[in-house]
């Protein structure tokens, strides 16, 4: 017969299928998933991951998009603004009284409202953030960056690009919804990357601590739910990767530090002299007067709970931005030491991220079953490294 003749009877070799499940799995630390063993057998390749500094907006943006802080522009939710602030407009809170105010339901609700009146994607609280501040305070983290046409191009605007199917957790949802709709779509068999967000670790761990029972069982609730979508995928595609990571780690509390009254024990007026947000780490200042810096910056200069920033090693981390928005100074406190009351709140929490990026509790994890695939050594290699995976373009 010839050889360019055609045989129906000649098995039509298709198109070998892919697909790889990024699952992302919030505050994950490098020591908490080595020293459990966290999916070892299932993904043999794994190690440490460098995090990124910040109160906790920076890790989701320099994953997406693989840029440093000081090039995708996340930081913090807040920064001081009052020029340009979305909520001087916003008057009505500051005349609710504070038994209504102090209450977290309310403060949940009104930060959902207020999020909406902004522009923002509804994720947001204002924790114990002073209302009578609001009025002076921009707001950052206004875009959603699952969503298209964002300020920076991220994973999921490569594979629109691209035209290459896919399917991402939705933040509006709870764990066990997402993980459903990430099962129904896996079981199409037509998606190239399963993106899975987990949160639910990190609030976890900063109401237990990192060495709680109910821990352990969470993550063996994750190891269970990740071989069942491994699983599942194998039925449907000829190939299956998997990575699974984190941003962060997270550190036991063993201290609180009373910083707030420290620097409102000092005779200067805040909001005249100086503005500052105080995360749970970490305090942000901006100073209107060189009393208010000098006075501040030795009221705390020998405070052995923490140090100043230097600009240095804020460059170091990716986090130097020349316009001051985000502080003229940091104070960052000592891994462990919670920085109690904040504009978190007045909890005492147990454990807490937002430390060094270098301390051995701050380490992100990464690991896979792809025993090619590149080792990323931070979290802005993490774009690149799946785009390899599912076999884009970055």
């Amino acid at each position: 017969m010839d050889n360019c003749s055609y045989d129906p009877f000649r098995p039509v070799k298709m198109p070998k299928t892919s697909i790889t499940i990024a699952v992302f799995i919030d505050a994950l630390g490098w020591r908490l998933a080595h020293e459990h063993g966290f999916l070892r057998e299932e993904l043999p390749y794994r190690g440490p991951l460098a995090t990124i500094f910040g109160p906790g907006a920076t890790g989701d943006p320099t994953i997406l998009t693989g840029l440093k802080p000081r090039d995708h522009g996340h930081f913090a939710l807040f920064t001081y603004d009052p020029s340009n602030s979305p909520f001087r407009k916003v008057l009505w809170p500051r005349l609710l009284p504070q038994f209504l105010t102090r209450r977290g339901r309310v403060r949940r609700w009104f930060g959902k409202k207020l999020s909406r009146y902004v522009g923002g994607n509804g994720d947001f609280e204002v924790r114990d953030t002073p209302f009578n501040l609001l009025r002076q305070l921009g707001y950052n983290d206004n875009r959603d960056l699952y969503e298209p046409n964002g300020a920076q191009a991220t994973l999921f605007d490569d594979l629109r690009r691209q035209n290459v199917p896919f399917h991402v957790s939705d933040w509006r949802l709870d764990e066990e919804e997402n993980l459903a709709a990430a099962r129904k779509e896996i079981a199409t068999g037509k998606l190239r990357l399963a993106y899975i967000f987990l949160p639910q670790l990190d609030i976890l761990q900063q109401y237990e601590g990192t060495s709680s029972q109910k821990i352990i069982c969470k993550l063996g609730w994750y190891e269970q739910e990740i071989r069942d979508l491994i699983a599942l995928a194998r039925e449907h595609y000829d190939e299956v990767k998997v990575a699974a990571f984190s941003d962060h780690g997270m550190t036991d509390i063993r201290k609180e530090c009373a910083l707030m009254q420290i620097v409102s024990s000092l005779p200067l007026e805040f909001g005249e002299d100086y503005f500052a947000v105080y995360d749970a780490t970490m305090a942000r200042f901006w100073f209107h007067t060189k009393e208010a810096e000098r006075l501040i910056g030795d009221a705390l200069l020998y405070l052995s709970d923490g140090q100043w920033l230097d600009d240095e090693t804020l460059r170091s981390w990716g986090c130097d931005f020349p316009d001051g928005r985000y502080g003229d100074r940091i104070y960052l406190l000592k891994p462990g030491i919670l920085l109690n009351p904040s504009f978190m709140g007045r909890y005492r929490y147990a454990g807490m991220h937002g430390f060094d990026p270098a301390h051995e509790d701050s380490i992100a994890f990464f690991a896979t079953n792809e025993q090619t695939l590149p080792r990323p050594q931070g979290l802005e290699d993490l774009r690149r490294v799946l785009s390899q995976s599912i076999g884009i373009a970055a």
